[in-house]
């Protein structure tokens, strides 16, 4: 800050001797060069509690594009004062923002990193998505470079703490969920309590990418049960059981699009899911952060695939409807991931039984299976138990409506 106090002296200073008489105009300051009018974004004036950077800079707002996936541009606008990087955001690009969302596997907490600690040299290695951690590296070394600095000049400096306003302390954490040590409510492990892990053998690895305030959970197809080793560098999740990992996923897109630990953890595998919650809570404690004030969010960041933009896109999560059936209200929960019916229950219903054993494992089965909604000519085979096999459709298609789809012939 030594800097910013000798200026304020000099204001001090010079208005002292106008207050005395002095008629020497005051200096005119220039505005600092912005390069893209049109961002609205950049701060150029010093943030609290961030360090300076081991270089000079012209201040401004610089931006630079470096080739991302499949060489598509990926866009930055870099702000930077004198002293500081003071603002890294990415403008534009067209990687990933939909299924696990790849792209939020490196953003924001590449670009976060390289804030807090003015400088593009020794990021975290581990991200999941290396060609956009590369391409934010690049275009922000670009930035740097117009700004009238080497990157190779910009020493790491250390935070040890969240920045004054931030949530977390940026980078990427590797937390492992022990087997045969804790309970499912992450306490020591006691005699007859129930396992977090339902493998005794394997330890669960969970990786998240933090940002100032923003995390994400990194969900992949790289996903292993049994006695494979964690070998590929873009390795999601190891653990917990296999046979879950369909409802399992239900916790991680959960957590990522709430961004908060409040998610339902009774998915049909909640000892897995109950680890991951408690593994993601571990890493953003290491981060800095204080779980229990993460307040959850509404919508999502994700994206419908580009390449199917007329296919089914679900928020995730447990959607519990009651609707009227034959002989009273009929209420189901459904379970939904980013674009399939994962499990449909029944919580309760008053149907005639012999009607409603014919009509419940059938219907829930077809749906499940044909992952369709579509299926009222069929409905005539139920004789004698049309209302409530229309009652468990139109159940299912308010609980589809409820995730976010609105097209009709996604239900």
């Amino acid at each position: 800050m030594k800097k910013l106090i000798l200026s304020l002296g000099a204001v001090v200073f010079l208005a002292a001797c106008g207050a005395a008489g002095d008629t020497t105009p005051p200096p005119v300051l220039e505005q600092p060069p912005v390069i893209d009018e049109t961002y609205q974004g950049g701060n150029l004036t010093l943030i609290e509690g961030l360090p300076f950077a081991t270089a000079s800079f012209t201040p401004g707002t610089f931006i630079a594009t470096a080739p991302s996936l499949q060489d598509a541009p990926l866009t930055v606008s870099v702000s930077f004062s004198e002293d500081q990087i003071t603002d890294i955001h990415v403008v534009d690009h067209s990687d990933s923002t939909y299924g696990s969302g790849w792209f939020f596997r490196a953003y924001p907490a590449v670009a976060d990193q390289i804030f807090v600690q003015q400088s593009t040299q020794g990021l975290d290695a581990f991200v999941g998505a290396t060609i956009t951690k590369t391409a934010i590296i690049s275009a922000v070394e670009d930035a740097i470079v117009q700004a009238g600095a080497n990157p190779a000049d910009l020493t790491p400096q250390l935070a040890t703490a969240p920045l004054p306003g931030d949530k977390f302390r940026p980078g990427f954490y590797e937390v492992t969920v022990p087997v045969n040590t804790m309970n499912i409510y992450g306490e020591p492990l006691q005699e007859g309590d129930t396992r977090m892990l339902y493998s005794e053998e394997q330890d669960m690895i969970v990786r998240v990418s933090v940002g100032r305030n923003y995390f994400h959970v990194n969900v992949g197809s790289a996903l292993v049960h049994g006695e494979t080793a964690l070998t590929a560098a873009d390795t999601a999740i190891l653990g917990g059981t296999w046979g879950g990992w369909f409802f399992r996923q239900m916790a991680h897109h959960q957590i990522n699009d709430t961004q908060s630990l409040n998610v339902d953890t009774n998915v049909g595998a909640t000892k897995s899911a109950s680890a991951i919650v408690w593994a993601v809570e571990q890493a953003l404690l290491q981060a800095g952060g204080d779980p229990s004030q993460l307040t959850p969010i509404s919508g999502t960041r994700y994206t419908v695939n580009p390449s199917s933009p007329d296919a089914r896109f679900l928020l995730p999560g447990y959607y519990t409807v009651t609707v009227d059936g034959a002989q009273g209200p009929i209420e189901l929960t459904v379970t939904v991931d980013r674009n399939t019916i994962r499990r449909i229950t029944a919580n309760e219903q008053s149907e005639t039984p012999a009607y409603w054993e014919q009509v419940w494992p059938a219907i829930r089965d077809y749906i499940y299976e044909e992952q369709t909604t579509h299926i009222l000519d069929e409905v005539d085979t139920f004789v004698g138990a049309t209302v409530s096999a229309e009652a468990v459709i139109e159940a299912v298609r308010q609980a589809l409506q409820e995730a976010g789809e609105s097209n009709e012939n996604n239900w």
